[in-house]
């Protein structure tokens, strides 16, 4: 019954907000329907946009209004209307456009008459990303489409979501949007309604970004770089509204997804977009996007209207969808810390816009102006244009707060609202398909509300364990989530697994976790196994606590007996054994049993600043081989003992080891968002910079450990321009005592000696270094460095250029008190068929090249959680 009368509130409410005023159909002089037109009153704030079939409906308040209708290819028309609290229907004809062709299409530079326009547009691109403040609006969007193919296996699971083949999908959505500089982007969706069982999916998020600026490594038009990427071509003029406006081509100098094609239309003597038609191909999905902007304020330019095609073709399935988004009520402050009388006196003669001049500030304005009222620019000029402006407006930009607090919040009655609330508010008019889209999933909707039999179904069924989890794993929720039971299975792959020291091996993970609203969070996990080569069962407890959610408080108690790797951070994993041992004949993999109990604690000091500390005590003991079985020996190979590779026995004999470990770890300027009482860091410009500090502390419950090390490393991810996506990782390190040590206790280097390797392996591993070859107890410098980008070498050639594929390239180094320099150089063409790498690497010693070898990446033998998992 609440819910009702809240719907009933919320209908009553949006009718008497607005009268509904004109409705009708958009239509060329032929009589066809023109889609997506806009409708806009800019006196209100107010508009809409037209459906496929050329259908609108726009509600105005009472009174005289000025209506600016245009659709890219039509001249744009104003009309005048007069709202008396009644319903008119009012039938549009819009007139084709007629363009201008430019005559000389080569200026006496050898340039075509583009590159004067998009130089000025270029430079003043970065004015116009900063030119508001803050603004307010409000976007209806609808989605509309269908399954055109689905491959035989999945139908019955899309099913279940709302999806099925030829069957028409709606999502609708209203929300208000606020956007403040830098880039705090707030959403409120205060109504939603999707014929899917969940419609959450939506560019939105390209809707409230900017064609001024690159996005997410797609590369815009107006980029500052854009001349390097694109070729700019002048197709047409003509005047829209006494504005003079230009059509450019804009075309690829390459092929990629990270450009885009098609046409973008500059206004003269304000060189800011007038519209823009773009095509977009990415991996998996092109996509045609349509932009109208118009004055929403004096001389403030912003998008009114957006439409997307997209087209989906992946794995067998095939989707086509529109998106249509319409923006009205824009509320807009301009930037208090411009001169925004500068850049308007610099602007316009395409309309004879007369301003009354103010006095020019500084010389750095002086020469803004001298270059922007040149006619043409030199390529030098554009240059110093484009820095000039973007030095004068980066100084009107706020430092962005730490806690990004941009945010996606749906309003409880968001889908609560009626049908006839939709019909009322709704600015884009449904057409028939999507009408009966609608049909079942309102029957389902009316069900819930009425029968509570079938709605606790329906909730149950997340609780409910199936044959499916008992045999191939799964999680049981309960209590709306909070409480959540995870289960490998019977046939738990992560938990069967072959080598030498211990035979096959079967076992099984149970995890049980909770968490609440406050931030507080705990999760118990038992992993069991049995070595059938060994006779022996192993038993892992793990117990985190998380006490303090934005101060990011953990406590840790792990302990039991298990059997560890020498190099238990970044050695082979056992998936990539696994295979080695079983179908090379070659054991890697060498292991000790450890009986231990460790406790450890970490939280944040401040903001990017986190302290860890822990304790163990470990009884650890010597293994050696119980088995030798394997599938396939290519290269008539003979197993290894279980002792690393020219390591003295003692060093692996049985010990006590009580170890103590710190580690301070900083990040300047940590950006972070708190969901659900939880700090989450999110990114930094900056590197981060760790201290680590290991003690082995002898005659404390028989420990015959005695050493003490130290490491610093600073590391990092950046992209740069241009180049692509750089990580490095600097690490230095030295032993400050080494009394009593053991194999176990000594710093190892990543390393991959099989000619596999994970497709998804870190940069920093030394590709052609053998297991365990560089172990050391001495002083030590390592260096990871690799670039990542799309097109490096192959990437350029034709027939490879669009396909999914990146290249990264390598430098890694070590040297190490007793040995000579280890370098090596590599190149990786990675993500080929979306699974396989490979990779070519040369390793040097000093000056002497000692290798050349060739890597190939796999799926599934990865490292932590990457290793082969069904269910679950």
């Amino acid at each position: 019954m609440r819910k009702i009368f809240l719907a009933a509130v919320f209908t009553i409410i949006s009718l008497y907000s607005y009268s509904q005023c004109i409705y009708g159909k958009i239509t060329d002089p032929s009589g066809d329907p023109i889609s997506y037109a806009t409708i806009y009153a800019a006196d209100v704030s107010s508009g809409t946009t037209s459906n496929i079939e050329g259908d609108y409906k726009l509600e105005l308040p009472q009174g005289n209004h000025q209506l600016a209708v245009r659709y890219l290819g039509y001249k744009t028309k104003e009309i005048e209307v007069t709202c008396d609290g009644s319903s008119h229907e009012l039938n549009i004809i819009l007139e084709e456009q007629l363009y201008k062709i430019p005559e000389v299409r080569i200026l006496a530079s050898g340039e075509d008459p583009a590159y004067p326009i998009m130089r000025k547009a270029i430079a003043m691109s970065y004015y116009y990303l900063n030119q508001v403040e803050e603004y307010r609006c409000r976007i209806y969007l609808k989605g509309s489409g269908k399954a055109l193919e689905i491959p035989r296996l999945l139908k019955k699971t899309l099913k279940k979501e709302g999806i099925e083949e030829g069957k028409p999908i709606v999502i609708e959505n209203i929300t208000d949007l606020h956007f403040k500089l830098p880039d705090i982007v707030e959403e409120n969706t205060i109504s939603m309604r999707s014929s899917m069982e969940t419609g959450d999916v939506s560019p939105m998020s390209y809707i409230t970004l900017s064609l001024y600026n690159d996005i997410d490594g797609i590369i815009s038009p107006l980029s500052r770089d854009a001349f390097t990427y694109y070729k700019f071509q002048l197709d047409a003029s003509f005047y829209d509204q006494d504005y003079l406006v230009h059509k450019i081509r804009v075309i690829p100098r390459r092929e990629g997804f990270d450009l885009y094609s098609g046409h973008i239309y500059i206004v003269e003597g304000f060189w800011h977009l007038h519209s823009a038609e773009l095509k977009l191909e990415q991996k998996m999905f092109n996509i045609t996007i349509n932009q109208v902007y118009t004055p929403v304020e004096k001389d403030v330019w912003m998008p009114i209207s957006h439409d997307f095609d997209i087209d989906v073709k992946m794995m067998g399935i095939e989707f086509s969808f529109k998106y249509v988004a319409s923006v009205s009520n824009y509320d807009v402050e301009l930037n208090s810390n411009l001169d925004h009388s500068l850049y308007r006196n610099l602007l316009a003669d395409s309309k004879e816009y007369v301003q009354e001049v103010n006095e020019v500030i500084n010389e750095q304005q002086k020469k803004i102006q001298e270059l922007v009222q040149k006619h043409e620019l030199t390529k030098k000029e554009s240059r110093k244009l484009k820095k000039l402006v973007r030095e004068d407006v980066k100084k009107s930009i706020p430092e962005k707060e730490l806690e990004i607090t941009d945010q996606n919040h749906v309003e409880d009655s968001a889908e609560l609202r009626s049908v006839a609330y939709w019909d009322s508010i709704r600015p884009i008019p449904l057409t028939v398909d999507e009408m009966e889209s609608y049909e079942v999933k309102d029957s389902i909707q009316l069900r819930m509300e009425t029968d509570s039999t079938f709605k606790d179904s329906i909730e149950r069924k997340d609780s409910k364990l199936t044959w499916g989890k008992f045999f191939m794993g799964g999680t049981l929720s309960y209590g709306d989530g909070k409480h959540r039971f995870s289960y490998g299975g019977l046939l738990d792959f992560e938990h069967i697994d072959y080598n030498t020291v211990e035979g096959w091996k079967y076992g099984m993970e149970f995890t049980y976790s909770y968490r609440n609203d406050s931030g507080k969070y705990f999760r118990l996990n038992h992993e069991i196994d049995y070595a059938f080569g060994r006779e022996r069962m192993t038993n892992d407890f793990g117990l985190l606590y998380r006490y303090n959610g934005l101060k990011r408080g953990y406590l840790y108690i792990d302990g039991g007996r298990k059997t560890s790797d020498f190099d238990q951070q970044t050695g082979i994993t056992k998936s990539l054994n696994f295979i080695t041992t079983l179908f090379l004949k070659e054991n890697w993999l060498k292991l000790y049993q450890k009986d231990y109990a460790k406790l450890g604690h970490k939280f944040d000091i401040t903001n990017g600043l986190s302290l860890y500390t822990g304790v163990e005590y470990a009884e650890r003991k010597k293994l050696i081989n119980h088995d030798d079985f394997y599938f396939y020996d290519p290269f008539d190979n003979e197993f290894t003992s279980n002792t690393p590779p020219n390591v003295s026995e003692n060093l692996i004999d049985d010990n006590i080891a009580v170890l103590a470990d710190i580690k301070i770890q900083y990040t300047p300027r940590y950006y972070y968002r708190i969901n659900d009482g939880v700090k989450r860091y999110q990114y930094s410009n900056y590197p981060t910079f760790s201290l680590y500090y290991k003690k082995g502390i002898q005659n404390i419950a028989e420990s015959d450990v005695d050493f003490d090390f130290l490491e610093f490393s600073v590391f990092d991810n950046t992209s740069i321009r241009k180049l692509g996506t750089l990580h490095y990782n600097v690490t230095a390190g030295a032993f400050l005592n080494t009394s009593e040590m053991y194999f176990a206790d000594y710093k190892h280097f990543g390393a991959n000696t099989p000619f596999f390797i994970s497709a998804n392996e870190s940069s920093e591993i030394f590709r052609l270094m053998d297991y365990y070859d560089y172990s050391t107890n001495k002083s030590y410098l390592e260096a990871h460095i690799s670039l990542t980008n799309d097109p490096i070498l192959l990437k350029r050639l034709p027939g490879l250029n669009k396909t999914l594929m990146n290249e990264t390239l390598y430098f890694n180094y070590l040297s190490s008190e007793g040995n000579n320099p280890y370098y090596e150089v590599g190149y990786g063409l990675n993500q080929i068929f979306l699974m396989f790498n490979v990779e070519v690497f040369a390793g040097f010693k000093g000056q002497s090249h000692e290798y050349t070898g060739v890597k190939i990446g796999i799926p599934f033998v990865g490292r932590n959680g990457d290793e082969i998992r069904i269910g679950g």
